[in-house]
């Protein structure tokens, strides 16, 4: 962005022509007023409250054309003296757009001719719903739909209702003045069958999706409903569950804290409250972010986070996992993280430490059915840590290469992850990884070149019961997509593009390799598994069509005989036409290929080979803004060479909407339509599941946009 004195001098030169002067400033009789006390008067809005969309009126005394070609308009040191026209003596400003709610500066400084900049009026414009509140607005997007079944045939059971109806609605609203803010937004979900809603048969037909409240004071901030807490850690990740939290804030420093209860195993619906009345689904913590360097405070950022919860045992604990299993574990976590930027942003370092206590079984289980847990069916907590190290380097950030920007990265990472590190607030997180990978990425005019070298051991600490592997994954990716320069005829349109449109080219190879390191399980060291993918894809883009062809070629062996060896190949061809102005042709072809080994004794699985195709058609046809209808075709064959599956299945789907009312601001809009659906599957190995069913739906939906 130019600066303020770059700005004035460009204009300055602007209105030096007159041209810009007229249609910015008044132009008024030549009654000279004093050039050195003359002063512009800010005339108050209707109630004294400027809207977003409100006009900002100054009236100026009467000056020459000298004057008034000198004088410059900014409103947040924006320059913006070439949205501001004439009435009368009055100058108005009409911006293109709303203006935020809030407090803005306007500013007019005359360029006087010995370059000095005389300031000739600031004023605050504040930005306001109204008297009462800076900010108050509520907004809502409702969609209710309304389906009757007029035509069926051998429908599987149960047969659904010949009537059905569903909805949602999306609310959001703010109100603020002060210093404070209070804001919220939820989703309402709603069905004739209570089924499909959260709460199930037990609910009623409305139900409540996910929702958040929050509340701003200065430095505090309040949250209640489903959000996420701190940054993204090796204890928290991906856990966005419903609960409240409370925190302060520097906006100067950046520094923060921040506590926070929230439920374990998420919830939805009008249920559980908030979802902290449960203290045995409940996770509780604190997280600190402050940034230690004062007067650089990008350069260091330091996270700190504590938290217990307690919650029904997750698949993939250690001891747990069974269907039905409703045990409840316990787990601590820390963690600290550290983030910083060197040598001009050119070098980041980022570390993490994290350390858990985890009860994989809480009190314990009852194994032997008598309702009593013994000390042998009660694990002990188990204590694990991990951490996380990342380097990456930009060697330069304004770098040109045959006048092209050059730009090129690359890094390292190690990550440790205990046997027994567990978080409650993570789910889903892995553990038994050591990892080491290097990576480095160049882009440079149409290129673009990505590369990581990674490899992975699992089982870190020392358990010699059960086997040690590593696995070494190499990844690249290159990718070719021109920028057609294109010049501008005489007559100002553009050239045709070339004959093979706008490319796009991605190549990308994976291999893995893994291997026994260490004996055990039955496993002896040596290979284990070797999976090779190379996948090629084209896309080419034209001004009213564009087609994608991709083929992908991979290789799985296992080198015990555990698993058969694999050899696949894929294609896939799509393409989208736009035929005038009213219809548009989609279609599409996947096919694949893959051949089995046979399987050494004790196995006895023959070589065979599966092949699929899945192909499809999709029309569209815009009959008018109001008139629309689709139609789609998709087929899909799935066969073995050994006769073991023969399957056909084809899939129709059939629209035809008619807009009877658009929805507009207040208005809400109605849409009729008429939807078919006709579904063949044909299994001939297996014919008792044979289908073969259509059904014909008329449906009203109504939809509504309303903003308050």
């Amino acid at each position: 962005m130019p600066s303020r004195k770059t700005v004035r001098k460009r204009l300055v030169a602007h209105l030096a022509g007159g041209a810009c002067l007229i249609a910015a400033f008044v132009i008024v009789p030549r009654v000279h007023a004093q050039a050195a006390d003359w002063k512009p008067e800010l005339i108050a809005p209707p109630g004294n409250v400027y809207g977003p969309n409100d006009p900002i009126r100054l009236r100026l005394p009467a000056l020459p054309v000298e004057v008034l070609q000198t004088l410059a308009l900014e409103l947040d040191d924006f320059d913006v003296t070439d949205f501001v026209s004439s009435d009368g003596r009055m100058a108005v400003l009409t911006l293109p757009q709303p203006l935020a709610y809030g407090e803005h500066q306007l500013r007019l400084v005359e360029n006087a001719p010995d370059g000095s900049i005389i300031e000739r009026g600031v004023w605050t414009v504040s930005v306001r719903k109204s008297a009462a509140f800076r900010e108050a607005e509520l907004q809502a997007a409702v969609t209710l739909n309304a389906l009757y079944r007029i035509a069926d045939d051998d429908l599987p059971e149960p047969v659904p209702k010949r009537e059905q109806w569903n909805g949602a609605a999306q609310l959001q609203g703010a109100v603020a003045d002060g210093n404070w803010r209070l804001t919220g937004q939820a989703d309402l979900l709603a069905s004739g069958e209570r089924a499909v809603l959260p709460r199930g048969e037990e609910g009623g037909h409305i139900d409540l999706g996910s929702f958040l409240l929050g509340y701003e004071n200065g430095p505090v901030v309040a949250r209640a409903g489903h959000h996420s807490i701190g940054p993204d850690s090796l204890i928290m990740s991906g856990f966005g569950r419903r609960g409240v939290s409370l925190g302060v804030q520097s906006v100067r420093t950046g520094a923060a804290a921040t506590a926070f209860s929230l439920r374990t195993a998420d919830v939805i619906g009008f249920q559980e409250g908030f979802g902290i009345g449960d203290s045995g689904n409940r996770t509780d913590g604190v997280t600190f972010t402050f940034r230690p360097l004062s007067g650089a405070t990008d350069a260091l950022y330091v996270s700190a986070t504590y938290l217990r919860g307690e919650g029904p045992s997750q698949s993939g604990d250690i001891g747990t996992g069974i269907v039905g299993d409703t045990t409840v574990v316990e787990g601590r976590a820390a963690s600290v993280i550290a983030d910083g930027t060197l040598l001009e942003r050119r070098l980041r370092l980022r570390g993490e430490y994290a350390a858990t206590r985890f009860d994989f079984d809480g009190g314990g289980r009852d194994l032997d059915g008598d309702n009593i847990i013994e000390s042998h069916e009660n694990l002990a907590a188990e204590r694990d840590d991990a951490y996380h190290a990342l380097v990456t380097f930009t060697p330069w950030h304004d770098k040109l290469v045959g006048g092209q920007p050059f730009a090129w990265n690359l890094g390292v990472e190690n990550k440790r992850i205990g046997t027994f590190f567990r978080s409650p607030a993570n789910p889903i997180g892995v553990s038994d990884r050591e990892l080491v990978r290097g990576f480095t990425g160049v882009n440079w005019s149409a290129f673009d070149v990505q590369l990581s070298i990674g490899r992975e051991r699992d089982n870190v600490n020392d358990l010699p019961l059960i086997a040690q592997t590593e696995t070494a994954q190499n990844v690249l990716s290159l990718t070719y997509a021109p920028q057609p320069a294109y010049e501008p005829l005489p007559d100002g349109s553009l050239p045709p593009p070339s004959w093979y449109g706008q490319p796009l080219l991605n190549l990308s190879l994976i291999d893995v390799d893994q291997d026994v390191v260490r004996a055990g399980s039955g496993l002896t060291p040596g290979a284990l598994n070797k999976v090779r993918t190379l996948a090629l894809t084209a896309s080419f883009t034209y001004p009213t069509w564009s087609w994608t062809l991709g083929h992908t070629i991979g290789k799985s062996e296992n080198f015990i005989g555990q698993a058969p060896d694999t050899k696949t190949d894929a294609s896939q061809l799509s393409a989208s036409f736009r035929i005038g102005e009213r219809w548009t042709l989609g279609p599409s072809v996947q096919w694949s290929r893959t051949d089995e080994s046979d399987l050494p004794p004790p196995f006895t699985v023959s070589a065979r080979r599966l092949e699929t195709l899945t192909a499809g058609l999709n029309v569209g046809y815009l009959h008018s803004d109001r008139v629309s209808a689709t139609l789609g075709y998709n087929l899909h064959r799935s066969d073995a060479s050994d006769g073991s599956q023969d399957v056909r299945t084809s899939d129709v789907i059939a629209n035809v909407a008619w807009t009877v009312v658009p929805a507009r601001e207040m208005r809400p809009g109605l849409t009729l339509a008429l939807d078919g659906q006709w579904h063949d599957f044909d299994d001939r190995v297996s014919t008792g599941s044979n289908l073969n069913h259509y059904q014909v739906f008329l449906r009203a939906t109504v939809s509504w946009l309303p903003t308050w």
